[in-house]
């Protein structure tokens, strides 16, 4: 006969009497709730509205139910405003369409106005965070945004009972040490990204609450003594939080695969296989009464179960099959967003934050992992009876669970994202504190408290740095400036007719920059009167031939500024980072023009075309108010260019330290010089060289006259040290007689038309006059 094996005594489980004394009990737990719940309704206000990921869409999906709307029926070609929310799992929109039912948010379309030039998915890229045209706007808590704010609300509650479940299940995974329970409520709470989301209007909110019950109720049957019995209410119980998780999202029906394995081994253990059918009947009904009908309705409209295949056509299918390179890129962004990454992707905390939590975390998973291994060393074969032991491995069970379902969803669809791990959150903080403990109980107790305060301690401070400076920094707009400083280069463009848009002055990069880098140009601006309209502004590099070498068209504040909140007479300082990603000619520096305008909002796309920008005389212009000096990533060599050493000298800042032309030519071809120029001192005007051809009696025959870097870089702005490569193509008469002719090279102040030539010297063999010198012989043919 088959008996049960001993183990040593367990907690009872607490009767239904007792359930009013399931909540923290000890100060901690309290005002851990009070502080966190203050702290989430501070995220609520200083997070815009729509300003999280996907909020939008599952406030759209609330909305349309509170209308008294049915659920939507989605197409892959065709969707609301919900996008692909609408193939979500649909009680948290049910829940939050009825607390909202009640208010008037026909302003909705008004407040969701999207903004084109939103950067979603990259942080580092510097503007346009604002997903929403109008973050910036103060907004009274009414309509659409008080129905906004309610849905937070009520996220930031279910966010609340996370933590409380989270502590209740850490109560049962470590003996009777009260600190413990509280440190892993800690941790998820502190988490900067969990705040975050549990103040937005999303669906997450309620799977990762229900996954958060599921543990802990099943956690409570597993220490269960096995001589008392499971009640019928405890199993249904069991199966409504079930049903609740699978009509949150579709992460909740992990949960089922994890009860279904704790049921097993409950079975096995009391070596009562009845007890399968018990609670697989206790838990099936009540699930499939709360969210059966939902999975049945996918299956009668779509041939599919869950809906998925919507969601992810609309949400984004990946296109190609998920590889190592990918997977660790796409790691990297969901690690990320597990600490904290704010706004839609795009609003990064200081990086050393990821690397020392990454830190933390892995120093905390190898703890468990040796404190696992040596607690089963020292207590086996009774390990495996102890309460804490068993909590742990389901919580285990979960994290791997959650895992697969990650791994699943990675390879079906793009834009995995930290939060699609909260459902394992409080799994995944109880044994980070398994971890922490089992090295910090190494330590002396004098130092304990201390180490035990630094992960929760950075977590906390992040968490209060998102919300008092990275998140409102994110949206706010450029502040009116009282005088514009006195380096910025006056510009006085106007424009537009009805409506006026002043430029008064710009400020560019005073260090020469290089492919690559990014010009910080700042434009500042005003509207005389009230602006109808948003125009877009653009500013655009351009080299000589009026090629785009960087480009930013953005609405103005890079995003976050647009010109119907323009106060009537404001300056505003408009600050960009001008990406220079066009090839830049190696043979000079260049002077790259700053052309910049508004976009005239009556255009169609894609043509865009600028709005008139007049000067202070009101003639029309094309307005390249400033100029950025960009270097080429290497400087010409003349040996590499075939050239001959030259070393001649043109007054004090030019050398031409190496040349070449042709020996010989036929008659009625060109003679093209290449020079190679060094600047050896700082010229003090822009110069101008010439190429003379004279024939023996010196009689002038051709000439060719340019700047040594033609309109690209004029000279009054060469450094010591700058080598520009040159090429004068001397076109020859065609009746040229045979016979030697000679090339001759001076320069002269551009300003004085050819009177003022600069004195040469250092020309060594060469024959050379005051103030030209003759660098070849040429045999023509």
């Amino acid at each position: 006969m088959l008996t049960a094996a001993r183990r040593p005594p367990a907690r009872k489980l607490p009767s239904l009497r007792s359930l009013r004394s399931l909540r923290p009990t000890r100060l901690g737990g309290p005002l851990l709730l009070i502080a966190w719940l203050l702290i989430g309704v501070w995220f609520s206000f200083a997070v815009p509205a729509f300003e999280t990921p996907d909020e939008v869409y599952h406030y759209a999906f609330s909305r349309h139910l509170a209308q008294g709307n049915p659920l939507p029926v989605q197409s892959s070609e065709s969707t609301g405003p919900w996008q692909q929310e609408g193939s979500q799992a649909p009680l948290y929109y049910m829940l939050t369409g009825w607390l909202t039912a009640g208010v008037d948010q026909g302003d909705f379309e008004a407040i969701a106005v999207f903004n084109p030039r939103s950067n979603m998915g990259d942080p580092l890229f510097p503007g346009n965070k604002n997903r929403m045209l109008y973050s910036a706007a103060p907004r009274p808590l009414v309509g659409a945004n008080l129905a906004l704010h309610m849905g937070r609300w009520f996220s930031l509650l279910l966010g609340g009972l996370t933590i409380w479940f989270t502590y209740r299940t850490a109560q049962l995974a470590f003996a009777p040490r009260s600190r413990l329970p509280l440190m892993a409520a800690l941790l998820v709470a502190a988490i900067p990204q969990f705040v975050f989301i549990s103040a937005s209007f999303s669906n997450d909110n309620m799977v990762v609450v229900a996954a958060a019950a599921v543990l802990y109720w099943l956690a409570r049957l597993l220490v269960r003594e096995r001589q008392a019995p499971i009640r019928a209410w405890e199993w249904a119980g069991l199966g409504a939080l079930l049903g609740i998780a699978a009509l949150s999202k579709l992460q909740g029906l992990g949960l089922f695969a994890l009860a279904g394995g704790a049921g097993l081994l409950l079975a096995w253990e009391r070596r009562d296989w009845r007890l399968l059918f018990t609670a697989a009947l206790g838990t099936a009904l009540p699930a499939l009464l709360i969210a059966g009908w939902w999975y049945w309705r996918n299956f009668t409209l779509y041939g599919d179960w869950t809906g998925v295949s919507h969601l992810v056509a609309i949400n984004g299918l990946r296109a190609k099959p998920l590889d190592w390179d990918d997977f660790w890129l796409e790691f990297r962004g969901l690690r990320y967003s597990f600490w904290g990454l704010f706004g839609w992707f795009n609003i990064l905390l200081p990086t050393w934050f990821y690397a020392l939590a990454d830190g933390l975390a892995i120093f905390a998973a190898a703890g468990a992992a040796l404190g696992t291994y040596v607690s089963r060393r020292r207590l086996r074969p009774a390990w495996l009876q102890q309460d804490a032991t068993r909590v742990r491995l389901l919580l285990l069970a979960w994290i791997g669970i959650s895992a697969l379902l990650l791994v699943y969803w990675m390879n079906r669809a793009t834009g995995s994202q930290g939060r699609l791990i909260f459902p394992a959150l409080s799994a995944l903080a109880i044994w980070a504190v398994v971890g922490l403990d089992f090295w910090y109980r190494r330590l002396p107790p004098t130092y304990r408290g201390a180490a035990w305060a630094v992960f929760p301690a950075l977590l906390l401070g992040m968490t209060l740095y998102s919300v008092t400076l990275v998140i409102p920094a994110a949206y706010a707009a450029p502040a009116p400036v009282a005088a514009i400083p006195p380096q910025a280069q006056p510009a006085n463009i106007v424009y537009g007719d009805a409506e006026r848009i002043e430029l008064h002055a710009v400020e560019t990069p005073v260090a020469r920059l290089r492919p690559g880098e990014a010009a910080e140009i700042t434009l500042y601006l005003s509207a005389p009167a009230k602006l109808e309209r948003d125009y877009e502004l653009f500013i655009q590099l351009l080299d000589e031939s009026g090629a785009v070498l960087g480009n930013v068209t953005s609405h103005p504040g890079w995003g976050r500024n647009p010109t119907t909140l323009w106060e009537p007479g404001a300056v505003y300082p408009d600050r960009y980072l001008v990406p220079i990603i066009g090839r830049v000619d190696p043979s000079s520096p260049l002077l790259a023009r700053v052309y910049t305008g508004f976009i005239n909002p009556d255009s169609p796309p894609p043509d865009h075309f600028p709005v008139t920008a007049r000067d202070p005389s009101g003639a029309e212009i094309t307005p390249m108010p400033a100029v950025v000096e960009i270097a080429p990533h290497a400087a010409p060599d003349a040996q590499e260019l075939g050239l001959s050493p030259a070393g001649i000298l043109f007054g004090d800042a030019f050398q031409a330290s190496a040349l070449h032309a042709p020996a010989e030519i036929s008659r009625g071809e060109a003679i093209t010089l290449t020079v190679l120029w060094e600047a050896t001192g700082r010229p003090a005007a822009d110069y101008t060289a010439f190429v003379h051809l004279l024939d023996a009696t010196d009689s002038y025959v051709a000439g060719y006259d340019r700047a040594p870097a033609g309109d690209r870089f004029p000279t009054s702005r060469w450094q010591p040290g700058d080598r520009i490569l040159s090429r004068f193509a001397l076109t020859t008469p065609p009746d040229l007689t045979p016979g030697e002719y000679s090339v001759w090279l001076g320069l002269y102040d551009a300003d004085s038309q050819g009177q003022t030539r600069l004195p040469v010297s250092g020309a060594g063999g060469l024959d050379s006059m005051h103030d030209m010198v003759r660098v070849e012989s040429v045999l023509v043919r």
